[in-house]
Formats: C-alpha cells, sequence, structure tokens
C-alpha cells in the first residue's frame, strides 16, 4: 500500500545525487518496509564533467520529481556523493575521540594537503592493530568539502525541504542489508559489497554490519562507456546506450526477487524462514555451482585472456584496473584481519547489470558472488506504489543508498 500514511510513520524522503541520477524514495519503515514513492532521473551527458551544469540539472530535477510523485512531508536525507568523498584508512595512536579527530585533520593535512576546516568529516573504528609493537586504531576517514555538501543542502532547501541527515554512502549501504545479519553469530560473516556506480565503485567489507574496509575505486562505468566511445568512434550517449542495451541481454535472475539459497563457503544454504530473505541472487548455475565448491579455482589464464582480448582495448583497460583494485582492497583486508577471509561478493549498483562484468570480477578473485536487489523485500510488502523513471518491477541492484537513507533516519 502506498497511500494514507501519516506523516509520522514515512520515513524522510532520501536524496541520492547520484552521477548518473538523481534518485528519491520513500518509505514505511519496518520488517519489511513498504515504499511510499520512487522516482528517478538520469544525468544528461553534458551535465556528467560540469559541475554547475549538474547542480543546476539536481535543482530542476528535484523541484519537478516531488511536484509529480506522491511524497509525504519535507524532512529529507541526503547522501554525500562518493564521487566527491576521500576514503582513506589510517592507522592512529589508541587516544580519546576528541583527540582521534584532531589526529584525523593533522593526517588528512599531511598527507593529502587537505584543510580540514574545510571539510565535512566522517570516521569509523574498524579495530586495533599492532604496528611498530604498538598498538593503534585502523581508522576509515570519510571526508568531503564542506562547499560541496552545503551546495546539496542548498539544492534540498531550494524544494522547500529540511534536511534531517546527511550520510555517506558505505553507511547507507550496509543499513540496507543489515536485516541479513540478525542472528547471534552474524557478526563473524565476513561480506564484501561492490557497488558499481558511473563515476566510482564502492567497495566495503563488513564484518556482519560492521565496517572494516572501505574504498573508492575510480574505475566504473562512465570510464568503460568513454572507453568504448573511443575505440568505436562513437558518442558518449550512443556507447551508453550500446552498453546498457548488451548488459541487457543477460538479464539479472528473477530469483533477485524471489527466495532463493544463498551460497556460503563449504556449499552450505542458509536459509530463514521459507528460505534466504529476497534480495540476493545467484549470478547463474555455473557460478553459482564453482562459488558454493569450497575448492574452486580461478579461471585459467588462456580463457581469460581469450575473453579479454573480445573486449576493446580500454574497455579492457577499465576492468583489468578495477580487478586490480579490488584485488588490493581484499589483500588489506586479509593484512588486517587474516582470520577471516571473505565469504562472499554481494554485487550492487547500476554496471551490476552487466552479469559477465560480475561474473569475471568473481571468478578472477575467486570469491562466491551474488547479485543484490535492495527494494526486493520493499516491492513485496507495497502495491499501488507510484514511480517515476524507474520500472519498480524489475531488479534494481542501484537502489542500496536510497533505501539505506530512509532506513539510517
Amino acid at each position: 500500500m502506498a497511500f494514507g500514511f501519516s506523516k509520522s510513520r514515512v520515513s524522510p524522503i532520501a536524496i541520492d545525487f547520484g552521477a548518473d541520477s538523481l534518485k528519491l524514495l520513500q518509505i514505511v519503515p519496518g520488517d519489511p518496509p513498504q515504499i511510499v514513492a520512487a522516482a528517478a532521473a538520469e544525468v544528461p551527458e553534458h551535465a556528467r564533467t560540469d559541475p554547475a551544469a549538474r547542480h543546476a540539472f539536481y535543482v530542476d530535477a528535484l523541484k519537478l520529481m516531488l511536484s509529480s510523485n506522491p511524497f509525504k512531508g519535507k524532512r529529507a536525507v541526503c547522501s554525500i556523493p562518493s564521487y566527491q568523498t576521500l576514503v582513506q584508512h589510517l592507522q592512529i595512536a589508541k587516544v580519546e575521540q576528541e583527540d582521534l579527530n584532531e589526529q584525523i585533520g593533522v593526517m588528512l593535512r599531511q598527507r593529502f594537503n587537505v584543510d580540514p576546516s574545510r571539510m565535512v568529516i566522517r570516521s569509523v573504528q574498524a579495530g586495533q592493530i599492532v604496528r611498530d609493537g604498538a598498538a593503534r586504531q585502523e581508522v576509515i576517514c570519510m571526508a568531503a568539502s564542506r562547499d560541496a555538501v552545503m551546495r546539496h543542502i542548498e539544492t534540498a532547501h531550494r524544494s522547500k525541504l529540511d534536511v534531517v541527515g546527511m550520510h555517506c554512502e558505505p553507511n547507507a549501504v550496509i543499513r540496507t542489508f543489515a536485516h541479513l545479519y540478525r542472528r547471534s553469530d552474524d557478526h563473524e560473516r565476513t561480506t564484501c559489497f561492490i557497488d558499481i556506480g558511473s563515476a566510482t565503485t564502492k567497495v566495503v567489507i563488513t564484518h556482519g554490519t560492521d565496517m572494516v574496509v572501505a574504498q573508492n575505486i575510480h574505475a566504473a562505468g562512465d570510464h568503460l562507456t568513454r572507453g568504448l566511445a573511443r575505440n568505436e568512434n562513437m558518442s558518449f550517449t550512443d556507447a551508453r546506450r550500446q552498453r546498457i542495451s548488451e548488459a541487457g541481454r543477460a538479464p539479472i535472475p528473477e530469483e533477485s526477487r524471489k527466495t532463493s539459497a544463498a551460497l556460503v563457503p563449504g556449499g552450505r544454504e542458509r536459509r530463514g524462514r521459507g528460505g534466504v530473505p529476497p534480495g540476493l541472487a545467484m549470478l547463474d548455475a555455473a557460478l553459482a555451482a564453482e562459488s558454493s565448491s569450497a575448492s574452486a579455482t580461478a579461471e585459467s589464464p588462456a580463457s581469460f585472456a581469450r575473453r579479454q582480448e573480445e573486449q576493446t582495448d580500454a574497455v579492457a583497460d577499465v576492468v583489468e584496473c578495477l580487478i586490480d583494485e579490488l584485488q588490493l582492497c581484499i589483500r588489506y583486508h586479509q593484512s588486517l584481519f587474516s582470520d577471516r577471509p571473505i565469504e562472499k561478493l554481494v554485487f550492487l549498483g547500476g554496471e551490476s547489470r552487466n552479469v559477465k562484468l560480475c561474473q569475471q570480477i568473481a571468478r578472477t578473485l575467486r570469491i562466491g558472488a551474488q547479485l543484490g536487489d535492495p527494494l526486493a523485500r520493499a516491492m513485496g510488502a507495497s502495491s499501488g506504489v507510484k514511480a517515476t523513471g524507474v520500472d519498480l518491477r524489475d531488479p534494481q541492484p542501484g537502489w542500496a543508498v536510497p533505501l539505506g537513507l530512509c532506513l539510517l533516519e
């Protein structure tokens, strides 16, 4: 049900200022949540590399989307876009919280020539490590320009919205899937979320619902599109359309919206009431068979080389860069937590519709993989939902951030 909710029961309106699209979502929190309204608008080509044009698009599109959809109230919660966020791991001597914030500011100034007074800084303590015989805190620092953050708040204010929260995207991703980690032993599960967007790929490794590694990788959908456009001598728009069309030939499995077995190491099936909660689907039968076995082997070099040759050089370079960076993230996690191997990958983001790309990554990393559909639970409890710019009947792997924003407030 999508209508008749009181303002006190609905979440704030989530605004995801994405590089590829502007997304709005509102829900009634619950187990499962219910969707009140959803809307999306694609960022035009000229605004993707022009900050002023992008801001103007956000302002105009937000007003139109709010006026043409049944969103309730004026409260809003916004994302701090990953393409505007510096994510960095720091090792800091064990200190009190106030001293920790000061040390983070000092390290940002020294290492990145960043003035901390001009940044909005969030930090997550990921655990304790020992370096040179001394105990230190592993801290994940997420920092964004204060001017950029205020610009997004101003965009919301121009649509007469009251911003009640601003959150970094990794926190929203984790909150979206927190319902999968409610059992007493779920804190022992290690998951790597890979959100492949347009401007960046977000990597978040969690122990249960605790973030322990986070990284933004600047190899993503737009880089693949530009590579294809250069090699094929076509416009960005035509190249993007071709990539979407090719990805659509291998659609996300229908099991994403059904109850299906989620694979974990050793071939065990993890089932809840009537099966695993919807929202995770195996990439395909072949990959599931590989990932369910503890003895799964890497793709042979010859097979990998053949598929690389089938891609254009520029596109292959982007994919290779992405995989290299993902391997670095996994090795960094292993250096911190040698006794906590990653159990599975969960692919998110609009680019995860490219199933072949996800398969290539999973096989190279030799880790079982699944596709995430953040709205699956909510769609099962919702009816009569009005949405513009998005077909809620299809799996929507790119909506983890908007749903997480709703659940964080």
